[in-house]
């Protein structure tokens, strides 16, 4: 690429040859297309990197690096990218067309700001998800963590952008065998930053049987998420009394999200331990105490009661 892209958008890759092709042709398909496309083989063993090569579009580098994780092949990406902004994309989810279009005009109409997102919708292997809206609106984010903590998450890692500088400055994404890298990123870049969000339905997030918010590895390894939120709470030692409710319910409602994820898996125990990580919710009571009854009932019963509830 001859001159600075206005955006680099990062692909890690690891044994996604299934789905990558898909991927990135819905990248190379959208209507802003100043960009660039950096894709991290993060050690992959399958065909992914050849049938990315094969598109030959010029748009694309790919980097090689031994197997790391997720989080340090966006943090590869972050290093390698040549625009101001990085936007993110996994190697199984898909973009709207004009997803990067409307990020662009988030970054146009609030320039002060460091983190923005598009909305998404998800949808299991065989479904397919709805048309995006057609009218689109933007918005700064008044809080974050309130949005967060009390409303369906503003966007995730494939629907949202950030600029490159902020995020190299605060660490990237933390690096290590935890889960919710991204979440502490935004949560980081939300404490001292700005947040700007579209309604627009830019990602159709693919969980996969293989996804890995399936593995157990995964799903029991500490969440840098929930430490990045205590973190936040010991450095703002001043912080208002509503300000730090928000916070902590924010926590607790991930620490909730992830009791179910391990009764649904049959992990009582390890749902146990996040029921009292989570026992002083007030907003999620209710919920506390019906995954607390779930946690104590017979695995029969609570076998039907999950297969009932799909």
């Amino acid at each position: 690429m001859s001159r600075m892209p206005k955006i680099s958008v990062a692909v890690p890759l690891y044994n996604k040859g299934a789905y990558i092709d898909e991927t990135v042709k819905s990248a190379l398909s959208q209507t802003f297309s100043d960009f660039e496309i950096i894709v991290v083989d993060d050690g992959s063993t399958d065909d992914g990197v050849s049938k990315v090569s094969n598109l030959g579009d010029s748009r694309i580098v790919v980097v090689t690096q031994d197997n790391a994780g997720a989080a340090a092949a966006r943090n590869r990406a972050l290093h390698e990218a040549q625009a101001p902004f990085v936007a993110f994309l996994d190697a199984d989810d898909i973009w709207f067309p004009d997803h990067l279009l409307h990020l662009t005009n988030l970054s146009q109409r609030f320039p002060a700001v460091a983190l923005f997102g598009n909305g998404f919708v998800e949808a299991r292997a065989g479904e397919r998800p709805p048309p995006p809206l057609e009218n689109v609106e933007y918005r700064l984010l008044g809080n974050y963590f309130s949005e967060c903590a009390f409303s369906r998450e503003p966007f995730f890692t494939s629907s949202c952008m950030v600029r490159r500088e902020r995020a190299l400055e605060l660490g990237g994404f933390p690096v290590g065998n935890f889960c919710g890298e991204d979440l502490a990123l935004w949560i980081r870049i939300a404490a001292c930053d700005q947040v700007a969000i579209s309604d627009y339905i830019g990602c159709w997030y693919r969980r996969q049987p293989d996804s890995l918010s399936f593995q157990p590895s995964y799903r029991n390894a500490p969440d840098i998420s929930m430490a990045a939120l205590e973190e936040l709470l010991r450095a703002e030692s001043n912080m208002s009394a509503p300000r730090k409710r928000i916070v902590q319910e924010y926590y607790f409602r991930i620490a909730l999200a992830h009791s179910l994820d391990c009764l649904i898996a049959g992990e009582v125990e390890a749902a146990k331990k996040f029921l009292q990580l989570s026992a002083e919710t007030q907003a999620f009571r209710s919920r506390w105490r019906q995954a607390t009854l779930l946690a104590w009932t017979p695995k029969p019963v609570r076998d039907l009661i999950f297969r009932l509830r799909r």
